[in-house]
């Protein structure tokens, strides 16, 4: 795999040129109950914390069947804009085009309803490409040697990021500790996987190869994405306390990257599922003792995953029979097309935790657009949810009274 093999037409920089399961009570929790009485009937002691956490179980699991409203969030005045990432609180990073500029795309974040030009290292373009909770972007930015380098922005202030010794690289993800994993250029022309901390910069190596690329780290500090192993063979990897996992054969599978990794150990693979010919979307919940979950198409021959929340939800990309695609989102059951802005194609790149969606969709003009999916909760959400507020409420109020008085 080369340089330009880094990029798929679906995520190039430039598009054309570069569980739900019911949690265990803790012993705190459980600490008082509330009394079902009927004449002739033994009181029945039902612990208050327990129904609570049915409640807001059941209601969660309702809005995993939300519809989604879309929103275009504008765009610098180019006609071309992409949303990469979103934090947890609703900060989007992503890249769009300048007006009049022909193809120069610049790294901006959308915020409280404004969309800001993150600018460069002193050359034309940049993207931003991850976001972290405390609002500090990663991507590229050109300087003014027209030089491709990784970068952060905290605000407007943009800072370059040290290389493996080469003149290119790019920070593809960033923990909430400020961590930046992406790839690096070395002196002697080939890249590797690259970690940036206070500390500084680290190569995490290959498989054996040449290359390597870390697109994503969690707040654990797990890094994945692909490495060449001895073969040149491209496999998918996770970098760990112990060094390289190969994660390529999983459930027989030939997995050429991992995408993303999320808090609890889950990752997003890209590569062919046993049996299979074509690319496929696919989610491993890092269990070693778990199967590899194929994700489907619309009913065309390929599915791509770019983006997953701590919940297990994935976001990406499948084809449909006449080779369009359209942006997905798989809760763990079922795969959801997400539409587009009446165009042929769209792609969704990231969710959060609250199920904001972002990525990109085309008009019936063929423009693209930075879009956000926000979850709609289904009416039995939202029945589902109110006993749960209830309880907390009863259960709170319960809980203020003097002991005596609870039995």
């Amino acid at each position: 795999m080369g340089p330009a093999a880094l990029c798929t037409p679906r995520h190039s920089l430039n598009h054309g040129a570069a569980c739900r399961g019911l949690p265990a009570l803790p012993p705190s929790a459980v600490t008082g109950a509330f009394f079902v009485k009927g004449v002739g009937y033994p009181r029945v002691d039902v612990p208050l914390s327990l129904v609570f956490f049915v409640c807001v179980w059941l209601g969660t699991a309702g809005m995993a069947d939300a519809q989604y409203s879309i929103v275009d969030l504008g765009d610098l005045g180019g006609g071309f804009a992409r949303a990469r990432a979103v934090n947890g609180l609703g900060q989007v990073a992503g890249e769009a085009l300048l007006p009049g500029a022909g193809t120069v795309d610049r790294a901006v974040l959308w915020q409280a309803g404004t969309l800001m030009d993150l600018g460069t290292l002193g050359g034309q373009q940049s993207a931003g490409l991850g976001i972290n909770n405390a609002g500090t972007v990663c991507g590229w930015a050109q300087d003014a040697s027209g030089h491709t380098l990784p970068a952060l922005w905290n605000g407007s202030v943009v800072t370059s990021l040290p290389t493996l010794g080469g003149t290119a690289g790019t920070a593809w993800g960033i923990n909430d500790a400020g961590t930046a994993s992406g790839l690096s250029y070395l002196s002697s022309g080939g890249y590797h996987a690259t970690l940036w901390n206070a500390g500084g910069v680290g190569d995490l190596g290959t498989l054996g190869g040449g290359y390597s690329v870390a697109y994503d780290i969690n707040n654990p500090g797990e890094a994945v994405g692909t490495a060449s192993n001895s073969s040149g063979s491209d496999r998918a990897v996770l970098w760990g306390p112990g060094g390289p996992t190969d994660l390529g054969g999983l459930s027989g599978g030939r997995w050429t990257a991992a995408y993303a990794v999320n808090d609890t150990g889950g990752v997003i693979l890209w590569g062919t599922p046993q049996g299979a010919t074509q690319n496929r979307a696919a989610f491993w919940n890092g269990d070693a003792a778990s199967p590899v979950i194929s994700l489907g198409t619309f009913g065309g021959n390929q599915s791509w995953a770019y983006g997953l929340n701590d919940h297990g939800f994935v976001v990406g990309s499948a084809d449909e029979p006449i080779g369009t695609y359209h942006a997905f989102v798989w809760d763990g059951a079922e795969m959801v097309d997400l539409g587009t802005m009446g165009g042929d194609f769209s792609l969704a790149y990231g969710i959060n935790n609250q199920g904001i969606i972002v990525g990109w969709a085309m008009d019936a003009l063929g423009q693209t657009h930075a879009v956000e999916w926000v979850p709609v909760p289904e009416p039995s959400a939202l029945l589902l949810g109110l006993p749960g507020g209830g309880l907390v409420w009863l259960w709170a109020s319960r809980r203020r009274q003097p002991r005596l008085a609870r039995r």
